[in-house]
Protein backbone atom coordinates (compact mmCIF):
# COMPACT_ATOMS: atom_id res chain seq x y z
CA UNK A 1 0.00 0.00 0.00
CA UNK A 2 2.89 2.34 1.09
CA UNK A 3 4.48 1.59 -2.45
CA UNK A 4 1.20 2.15 -4.11
CA UNK A 5 0.62 5.37 -2.49
CA UNK A 6 4.45 6.72 -3.20
CA UNK A 7 4.01 5.73 -6.44
CA UNK A 8 1.07 7.99 -7.11
CA UNK A 9 2.87 11.03 -5.51
CA UNK A 10 5.86 9.91 -7.60
CA UNK A 11 3.83 10.26 -10.66
CA UNK A 12 1.90 13.11 -9.52
CA UNK A 13 5.29 15.27 -8.77
CA UNK A 14 6.11 14.18 -12.84
CA UNK A 15 2.93 15.31 -13.97
CA UNK A 16 3.60 18.42 -11.90
CA UNK A 17 6.90 18.69 -13.82
CA UNK A 18 6.03 18.46 -16.65
CA UNK A 19 2.85 20.60 -16.73
CA UNK A 20 5.52 23.90 -15.27
CA UNK A 21 8.04 23.47 -17.92
CA UNK A 22 5.33 22.72 -20.51
CA UNK A 23 6.76 26.11 -22.53
CA UNK A 24 10.18 25.18 -22.17
CA UNK A 25 12.02 24.30 -25.10
CA UNK A 26 12.54 20.99 -25.84
CA UNK A 27 16.16 21.53 -26.41
CA UNK A 28 17.02 21.27 -22.82
CA UNK A 29 18.88 24.18 -22.63
CA UNK A 30 17.05 26.40 -20.10
CA UNK A 31 17.35 23.11 -17.46
CA UNK A 32 21.04 24.43 -17.04
CA UNK A 33 21.13 28.38 -17.94
CA UNK A 34 17.67 28.78 -16.12
CA UNK A 35 19.88 28.61 -12.95
CA UNK A 36 20.76 31.86 -11.35
CA UNK A 37 24.71 33.06 -11.28
CA UNK A 38 25.82 30.29 -13.88
CA UNK A 39 28.70 31.84 -15.02
CA UNK A 40 31.89 30.96 -16.87
CA UNK A 41 35.39 32.59 -16.72
CA UNK A 42 37.16 33.89 -20.36
CA UNK A 43 40.48 34.33 -20.65
CA UNK A 44 41.17 37.13 -22.67
CA UNK A 45 44.55 37.61 -25.22
CA UNK A 46 46.00 39.94 -22.85
CA UNK A 47 45.66 37.82 -19.91
CA UNK A 48 42.62 38.91 -18.15
CA UNK A 49 39.86 37.09 -16.71
CA UNK A 50 36.48 38.17 -17.47
CA UNK A 51 33.41 36.14 -15.37
CA UNK A 52 30.42 36.11 -18.31
CA UNK A 53 26.74 35.57 -16.84
CA UNK A 54 25.13 32.79 -18.70
CA UNK A 55 22.06 32.71 -16.50
CA UNK A 56 18.57 33.50 -18.51
CA UNK A 57 15.65 34.84 -16.73
CA UNK A 58 13.03 31.87 -17.65
CA UNK A 59 10.04 34.20 -16.74
CA UNK A 60 10.95 36.64 -18.72
CA UNK A 61 11.82 34.76 -21.64
CA UNK A 62 8.63 32.90 -21.33
CA UNK A 63 6.56 35.99 -21.49
CA UNK A 64 9.48 37.43 -24.42
CA UNK A 65 8.19 37.19 -28.30
CA UNK A 66 10.22 34.59 -29.18
CA UNK A 67 8.51 32.13 -25.93
CA UNK A 68 7.50 29.75 -28.64
CA UNK A 69 10.95 29.52 -30.45
CA UNK A 70 13.81 26.88 -28.84
CA UNK A 71 16.95 28.27 -28.29
CA UNK A 72 18.94 25.77 -30.76
CA UNK A 73 16.51 27.37 -33.32
CA UNK A 74 18.26 30.40 -33.42
CA UNK A 75 21.53 29.38 -31.64
CA UNK A 76 21.94 26.80 -34.61
CA UNK A 77 25.72 26.06 -33.78
CA UNK A 78 25.32 24.77 -30.31
CA UNK A 79 25.85 21.40 -30.46
CA UNK A 80 28.12 20.70 -28.30
CA UNK A 81 29.22 21.02 -24.27
CA UNK A 82 30.81 22.86 -23.06
CA UNK A 83 29.62 25.42 -25.58
CA UNK A 84 32.34 27.50 -27.82
CA UNK A 85 31.12 30.49 -27.02
CA UNK A 86 32.14 32.46 -30.27
CA UNK A 87 29.93 30.12 -32.34
CA UNK A 88 27.32 29.63 -29.54
CA UNK A 89 27.27 33.98 -29.90
CA UNK A 90 26.60 33.91 -33.84
CA UNK A 91 22.88 34.06 -34.53
CA UNK A 92 21.03 33.82 -37.83
CA UNK A 93 18.04 36.31 -37.74
CA UNK A 94 16.72 35.45 -41.47
CA UNK A 95 16.62 31.34 -40.41
CA UNK A 96 12.85 30.24 -40.98
CA UNK A 97 11.36 29.64 -37.18
CA UNK A 98 8.87 26.51 -36.47
CA UNK A 99 6.25 29.26 -35.38
CA UNK A 100 3.49 29.44 -38.60
CA UNK A 101 2.37 32.73 -40.05
CA UNK A 102 -1.23 32.42 -39.49
CA UNK A 103 -1.83 34.60 -42.50
CA UNK A 104 0.52 32.53 -45.00
CA UNK A 105 0.55 29.35 -43.24
CA UNK A 106 4.10 28.62 -43.74
CA UNK A 107 6.75 29.11 -41.18
CA UNK A 108 7.76 32.87 -40.07
CA UNK A 109 11.06 33.96 -41.43
CA UNK A 110 12.95 37.73 -40.76
CA UNK A 111 14.62 36.57 -44.39
CA UNK A 112 13.07 39.74 -46.67
CA UNK A 113 14.26 41.94 -43.39
CA UNK A 114 17.58 40.46 -42.82
CA UNK A 115 18.38 40.74 -46.81
CA UNK A 116 17.23 45.12 -46.88
CA UNK A 117 19.79 45.15 -43.77
CA UNK A 118 22.41 43.01 -45.33
CA UNK A 119 22.14 45.45 -48.47
CA UNK A 120 21.80 48.92 -46.10
CA UNK A 121 25.13 50.68 -44.92
CA UNK A 122 24.76 48.96 -41.51
CA UNK A 123 25.11 45.28 -43.51
CA UNK A 124 26.90 45.37 -46.41
CA UNK A 125 30.32 45.56 -44.14
CA UNK A 126 29.34 43.82 -41.30
CA UNK A 127 31.20 40.45 -42.18
CA UNK A 128 34.73 42.76 -42.69
CA UNK A 129 34.09 44.35 -39.02
CA UNK A 130 31.34 42.34 -36.83
CA UNK A 131 32.43 44.87 -33.80
CA UNK A 132 32.33 47.69 -35.82
CA UNK A 133 28.55 47.49 -37.36
CA UNK A 134 25.15 47.04 -35.43
CA UNK A 135 23.73 43.54 -35.96
CA UNK A 136 19.95 42.55 -35.10
CA UNK A 137 20.55 42.34 -31.56
CA UNK A 138 22.41 45.51 -30.88
CA UNK A 139 19.27 47.34 -31.51
CA UNK A 140 16.84 44.59 -31.06
CA UNK A 141 16.08 44.12 -27.02
CA UNK A 142 13.28 42.19 -26.09
CA UNK A 143 10.41 44.10 -23.39
CA UNK A 144 8.21 42.22 -21.15
CA UNK A 145 4.81 43.87 -22.32
CA UNK A 146 4.47 46.53 -24.94
CA UNK A 147 2.52 49.72 -24.87
CA UNK A 148 -0.52 48.79 -27.75
CA UNK A 149 -1.44 53.17 -26.49
CA UNK A 150 1.70 53.64 -29.28
CA UNK A 151 -0.08 52.51 -32.48
CA UNK A 152 -2.10 55.81 -32.80
CA UNK A 153 -3.56 55.55 -36.40
CA UNK A 154 -5.00 52.99 -38.40
CA UNK A 155 -2.94 53.70 -41.11
CA UNK A 156 0.38 53.17 -38.50
CA UNK A 157 -0.62 50.11 -37.18
CA UNK A 158 -1.39 48.72 -40.14
CA UNK A 159 2.04 49.73 -42.09
CA UNK A 160 4.52 48.39 -38.94
CA UNK A 161 1.63 45.05 -39.15
CA UNK A 162 2.55 44.74 -42.95
CA UNK A 163 6.27 44.90 -42.13
CA UNK A 164 5.83 40.83 -41.35
CA UNK A 165 2.69 39.89 -41.96
CA UNK A 166 2.56 40.14 -46.13
CA UNK A 167 -1.00 38.91 -46.62
CA UNK A 168 -2.58 42.57 -46.08
CA UNK A 169 -5.88 41.22 -46.60
CA UNK A 170 -6.09 38.96 -43.41
CA UNK A 171 -4.05 41.37 -41.98
CA UNK A 172 -6.54 44.09 -42.06
CA UNK A 173 -9.64 41.73 -41.26
CA UNK A 174 -8.21 40.26 -38.33
CA UNK A 175 -7.02 44.28 -37.07
CA UNK A 176 -10.24 45.87 -37.37
CA UNK A 177 -11.97 44.51 -33.99
CA UNK A 178 -8.45 46.47 -32.60
CA UNK A 179 -8.53 49.68 -35.39
CA UNK A 180 -11.76 50.07 -34.79
CA UNK A 181 -11.64 50.46 -30.72
CA UNK A 182 -8.19 53.25 -31.08
CA UNK A 183 -8.70 56.89 -30.79
CA UNK A 184 -9.87 58.66 -33.54
CA UNK A 185 -6.81 60.14 -34.89
CA UNK A 186 -7.26 64.25 -35.02
CA UNK A 187 -7.14 66.46 -38.12
CA UNK A 188 -6.24 69.99 -38.62
CA UNK A 189 -6.33 71.35 -42.27
CA UNK A 190 -6.91 67.95 -44.02
CA UNK A 191 -3.26 66.64 -42.09
CA UNK A 192 -3.59 64.16 -39.14
CA UNK A 193 -2.19 66.24 -36.08
CA UNK A 194 -1.50 62.46 -34.67
CA UNK A 195 1.75 60.41 -35.28
CA UNK A 196 2.53 56.78 -35.10
CA UNK A 197 4.99 56.08 -31.88
CA UNK A 198 7.78 53.60 -32.30
CA UNK A 199 8.68 51.17 -29.45
CA UNK A 200 11.05 53.64 -28.33
CA UNK A 201 10.20 57.29 -28.35
CA UNK A 202 12.29 59.70 -30.79
CA UNK A 203 14.80 60.75 -27.66
CA UNK A 204 15.45 56.80 -27.38
CA UNK A 205 16.04 56.20 -30.55
CA UNK A 206 18.69 59.46 -31.39
CA UNK A 207 20.41 57.68 -28.23
CA UNK A 208 20.57 54.54 -30.12
CA UNK A 209 21.90 55.72 -33.27
CA UNK A 210 24.21 58.44 -31.41
CA UNK A 211 25.86 55.26 -29.54
CA UNK A 212 27.80 53.78 -32.50
CA UNK A 213 27.76 57.77 -34.87
CA UNK A 214 29.03 60.12 -31.94
CA UNK A 215 32.03 57.21 -31.53
CA UNK A 216 34.84 59.29 -33.48
CA UNK A 217 37.37 56.22 -33.57
CA UNK A 218 34.53 54.09 -34.51
CA UNK A 219 33.24 56.05 -36.91
CA UNK A 220 36.98 56.73 -38.72
CA UNK A 221 37.20 52.79 -38.71
CA UNK A 222 33.61 52.51 -40.17
CA UNK A 223 34.81 55.16 -43.29
CA UNK A 224 38.33 53.50 -43.66
CA UNK A 225 36.25 50.37 -44.38
CA UNK A 226 33.95 52.19 -46.51
CA UNK A 227 36.80 53.47 -48.64
CA UNK A 228 35.47 57.09 -48.44
CA UNK A 229 38.08 59.83 -49.25
CA UNK A 230 36.26 63.16 -49.50
CA UNK A 231 37.59 65.00 -46.40
CA UNK A 232 34.27 67.27 -46.54
CA UNK A 233 32.33 63.75 -46.87
CA UNK A 234 34.46 62.83 -43.74
CA UNK A 235 33.84 65.53 -41.62
CA UNK A 236 30.01 65.43 -42.38
CA UNK A 237 29.82 61.52 -40.92
CA UNK A 238 31.96 62.40 -37.77
CA UNK A 239 30.11 65.54 -37.18
CA UNK A 240 26.49 64.09 -37.43
CA UNK A 241 25.27 63.97 -33.75
CA UNK A 242 26.74 67.32 -33.18
CA UNK A 243 24.97 68.73 -36.54
CA UNK A 244 22.26 67.43 -35.47
CA UNK A 245 21.73 68.52 -31.87
CA UNK A 246 21.97 72.35 -33.74
CA UNK A 247 18.72 71.49 -35.55
CA UNK A 248 15.01 72.09 -34.82
CA UNK A 249 14.05 68.39 -34.71
CA UNK A 250 16.80 67.63 -31.77
CA UNK A 251 15.54 70.59 -29.85
CA UNK A 252 11.98 69.72 -30.56
CA UNK A 253 12.61 66.67 -28.63
CA UNK A 254 15.06 67.60 -25.97
CA UNK A 255 11.81 70.08 -24.88
CA UNK A 256 9.53 67.01 -24.85
CA UNK A 257 10.68 63.82 -25.68
CA UNK A 258 7.13 62.20 -26.49
CA UNK A 259 6.37 64.50 -29.14
CA UNK A 260 6.12 62.32 -32.42
CA UNK A 261 5.78 65.65 -34.65
CA UNK A 262 9.71 65.96 -34.20
CA UNK A 263 11.76 64.11 -36.96
CA UNK A 264 14.33 61.07 -35.12
CA UNK A 265 17.15 59.82 -37.19
CA UNK A 266 14.86 56.98 -38.61
CA UNK A 267 12.12 59.59 -39.60
CA UNK A 268 14.66 60.86 -42.16
CA UNK A 269 16.84 57.81 -43.02
CA UNK A 270 14.21 55.27 -43.49
CA UNK A 271 11.64 55.38 -45.95
CA UNK A 272 8.23 55.60 -45.63
CA UNK A 273 6.50 52.36 -46.36
CA UNK A 274 9.52 50.30 -46.32
CA UNK A 275 10.80 47.87 -42.87
CA UNK A 276 12.56 50.72 -40.91
CA UNK A 277 16.40 48.76 -42.19
CA UNK A 278 16.89 50.41 -45.74
CA UNK A 279 19.23 52.62 -44.32
CA UNK A 280 21.44 53.50 -47.61
CA UNK A 281 24.21 56.00 -48.92
CA UNK A 282 22.46 59.26 -49.93
CA UNK A 283 24.05 58.34 -53.45
CA UNK A 284 21.97 54.97 -53.90
CA UNK A 285 18.50 55.44 -55.52
CA UNK A 286 16.90 53.62 -52.76
CA UNK A 287 17.97 55.94 -49.77
CA UNK A 288 15.18 58.34 -48.17
CA UNK A 289 17.73 61.47 -48.63
CA UNK A 290 18.87 60.51 -51.94
CA UNK A 291 17.49 63.90 -53.99
CA UNK A 292 14.89 62.43 -56.05
CA UNK A 293 13.72 61.24 -52.68
CA UNK A 294 13.89 64.32 -50.46
CA UNK A 295 10.37 65.36 -51.52
CA UNK A 296 8.28 62.44 -50.36
CA UNK A 297 10.76 62.26 -47.04
CA UNK A 298 10.51 65.67 -45.80
CA UNK A 299 7.05 66.29 -47.28
CA UNK A 300 4.95 63.07 -46.59
CA UNK A 301 1.31 63.96 -47.13
CA UNK A 302 0.24 63.30 -43.20
CA UNK A 303 3.64 64.02 -40.97
CA UNK A 304 6.94 66.98 -41.67
CA UNK A 305 6.07 69.18 -43.86
CA UNK A 306 3.40 68.55 -45.44
CA UNK A 307 2.63 72.59 -46.96
CA UNK A 308 5.55 73.24 -48.60
CA UNK A 309 5.14 73.69 -51.88
CA UNK A 310 6.57 70.85 -54.40
CA UNK A 311 8.71 73.71 -56.21
CA UNK A 312 10.36 74.70 -52.84
CA UNK A 313 10.80 71.04 -51.37
CA UNK A 314 14.02 70.41 -52.93
CA UNK A 315 15.87 73.98 -52.51
CA UNK A 316 14.37 73.72 -48.75
CA UNK A 317 15.59 70.26 -47.79
CA UNK A 318 18.91 70.12 -49.67
CA UNK A 319 20.87 66.83 -47.38
CA UNK A 320 23.79 68.62 -46.87
CA UNK A 321 21.77 71.40 -44.85
CA UNK A 322 19.50 69.37 -42.86
CA UNK A 323 22.37 68.65 -39.98
CA UNK A 324 23.04 72.46 -39.71
CA UNK A 325 27.02 72.37 -39.98
CA UNK A 326 28.25 74.80 -42.17
CA UNK A 327 31.97 73.02 -43.85
CA UNK A 328 34.59 75.65 -44.35
CA UNK A 329 35.27 75.33 -48.36
CA UNK A 330 32.85 72.84 -49.58
CA UNK A 331 31.28 75.65 -51.77
CA UNK A 332 30.71 78.99 -51.96
CA UNK A 333 26.98 78.23 -49.78
CA UNK A 334 28.75 76.73 -47.04
CA UNK A 335 31.47 79.08 -46.84
CA UNK A 336 29.33 81.74 -46.16
CA UNK A 337 27.53 79.91 -43.66
CA UNK A 338 30.45 78.58 -41.51
CA UNK A 339 31.72 82.56 -41.87
CA UNK A 340 28.66 83.94 -40.50
CA UNK A 341 28.32 81.14 -37.94
CA UNK A 342 32.12 82.35 -36.70
CA UNK A 343 31.07 85.73 -36.60
CA UNK A 344 28.26 85.46 -34.67
CA UNK A 345 29.71 83.60 -32.61
CA UNK A 346 32.68 85.70 -31.95
CA UNK A 347 30.56 88.83 -31.98
CA UNK A 348 28.29 87.56 -29.28
CA UNK A 349 31.22 86.22 -27.07
CA UNK A 350 32.88 89.92 -27.39
CA UNK A 351 29.59 91.35 -25.82
CA UNK A 352 29.37 88.88 -22.92
CA UNK A 353 33.21 89.14 -22.52
CA UNK A 354 32.55 93.33 -22.44
CA UNK A 355 29.37 93.38 -20.42
CA UNK A 356 31.74 90.84 -17.51
CA UNK A 357 34.33 93.08 -17.20
CA UNK A 358 32.60 96.57 -16.90
CA UNK A 359 30.70 94.54 -14.10
CA UNK A 360 33.84 93.56 -12.87
CA UNK A 361 34.96 96.55 -13.16
CA UNK A 362 32.42 98.33 -11.39
CA UNK A 363 32.49 95.72 -8.30
CA UNK A 364 36.12 96.81 -7.31
CA UNK A 365 35.18 100.20 -7.83
CA UNK A 366 32.55 99.73 -5.01
CA UNK A 367 34.72 97.69 -3.31
CA UNK A 368 37.27 100.48 -3.22
CA UNK A 369 35.01 103.16 -1.67
CA UNK A 370 33.96 100.90 0.71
Amino acid sequence: MRAFIMFLLGMLTLCGTARANVNIGDDGCLYCHRLKGLSVVEVKKNGKKEILDCSINDAKYLHSIHRNIHCTECHTKATSYPHNRALVKEVNCAAKCHVIDPATKRPFSHAAVYKTWEESVHGKNYKKAPDLYPNCQYCHTNRLLINIKKFETLEGSFDRCYICHRNKKWTEDRLAHVASRMDIPLIKNGFVSQFVETRRDGWEIVELCASCHEDKKKMEKAIKIEGIHNKYLKERILEAVDSYEKTMHSKMLYLDRSDTRAADCLDCHTNKGGNFHDIFHKDDPRSSINPKNIEMTCGRSTECHPLVPKYHMKNFAQTKWVHVEPVLGEDLSQTIAWGVEEGMFWMSSSVILFSAIIVILDTLKFMRRK
